[in-house]
């Protein structure tokens, strides 16, 4: 059973987190030879052939949206929350860990998988989501597992829900049954190395106000309880974004609690904010179709639009080093967070 906390000022102990075991069932399966093939065409080839397979993807999109009037599917419903974990790392540095975080990458299209070779090739040792699973019905095991299986089966794989995760097929109850690990708890904490990743369900949070309130709530006490040396909040929705889709009811007091970053996804572009010493990344490039600029925020250190890619979080012996990385192989954006603390790993840079 996954722990359930109150969300009161008590501590969380070490035995009441739960150990995440990993599942060797949500191994990538191997992709059909139709698919193979494809993988390999040329790109002029492939101009050529996209134009005949339209009236199957209009199919599909017309079967995501029957889904939205089938009584139960796509419903927003309630769930519990405050679950603690720890994660597992998949072998690399033990001290110094690279995280990836990816967001708004469930298309199940070639730049999905690009992403997740890159994320693979990087030598990332644990996975965080920003929302956004799954967009359509073929399922989580093709549109995560088949992408993400070896981080599933070593139990370092941690989603967030997005809205596409709630309205697409089924909906949500697709996603508490493919990450049963979760116990069903949609909002949690998950400790992986020097991080902690606290994950909201935004979603949910934005269609009932008991439930925002319950979160806002949980995450106060949970990062007042964190001995973390990296604090990081992932919420599906943006706090500020330059697409004009940010959702300024996520601007919580971060600096106050000890946040080190926001990350999210919903917009599909690359952007980095910052705001009273709190990083706000915007990483919603995975898979998913490209969006365009709107506007330009005060407050952006970068952002970019129109390529695929992640972001990646590791500590360095003076702080923790950031950085976008594109499928093109193009390390366009980095920064460092000076650390807070004497804790200082003696990791080099990426």
């Amino acid at each position: 059973m996954i722990h359930d906390e109150s969300g009161g000022s008590e501590g969380t102990s070490d035995q009441a987190r739960q150990h995440v075991a990993g599942d060797a069932k949500k191994r990538a399966k191997r992709r059909g030879g139709l698919l193979r093939w494809w993988d390999h065409t040329s790109e002029s080839l492939r101009r050529k052939i996209k134009p005949l397979l339209k009236p199957l993807y209009r199919r599909f999109q017309i079967r995501s949206v029957i889904a939205w009037f089938v009584p139960g599917w796509g419903e927003v419903s309630k769930s519990p929350g405050g679950a603690a974990l720890v994660g597992n790392l998949r072998p690399g540095h033990s001290t110094a860990p690279l995280i990836a975080a990816v967001g708004d990458f469930g298309s199940g299209k070639e730049p999905a998988f690009d992403v997740a070779q890159l994320i693979a090739a990087e030598g990332a040792q644990a996975v965080v989501t920003l929302g956004d699973n799954v967009y359509y019905q073929t399922g989580y095991q093709a549109l995560v597992g088949n992408l993400y299986g070896e981080y599933l089966e070593a139990g370092a794989f941690f989603p967030a829900t997005g809205n596409h995760d709630y309205s697409e097929g089924r909906g949500i109850a697709l996603f508490d049954r493919y990450f049963d690990f979760l116990g069903g708890h949609r909002w949690y904490r998950v400790t992986l190395g020097p991080f902690e990743f606290f994950m909201l369900d935004s979603h949910q949070a934005l269609h009932h106000p008991d439930i925002f309130t319950e979160q806002y709530d949980w995450l106060e006490a949970a990062l007042a309880d964190s001995t973390a040396q990296w604090k990081a909040v992932v919420v599906h929705h943006p706090p500020h974004s330059a697409r004009s889709r940010s959702q300024k009811e996520f601007r919580f007091p971060y600096d106050k609690w000890g946040v080190d970053m926001v990350l999210s996804g919903h917009d599909h572009t690359m952007q980095h904010l910052e705001f009273d010493g709190v990083h706000y990344i915007v990483d919603g490039v995975g898979g998913g179709s490209l969006h365009k600029f709107e506007e330009l925020l005060e407050g952006t250190q970068y952002r970019l639009a129109g390529r695929y890619g992640a972001f990646f979080m590791r500590p360095t012996d003076t702080g923790l080093h950031c950085y976008f990385k594109t499928t093109e192989g193009d390390v366009v954006h980095e920064f460092e967070i000076a650390a807070t603390s004497p804790a200082a790993t003696s990791a080099p840079t990426r």
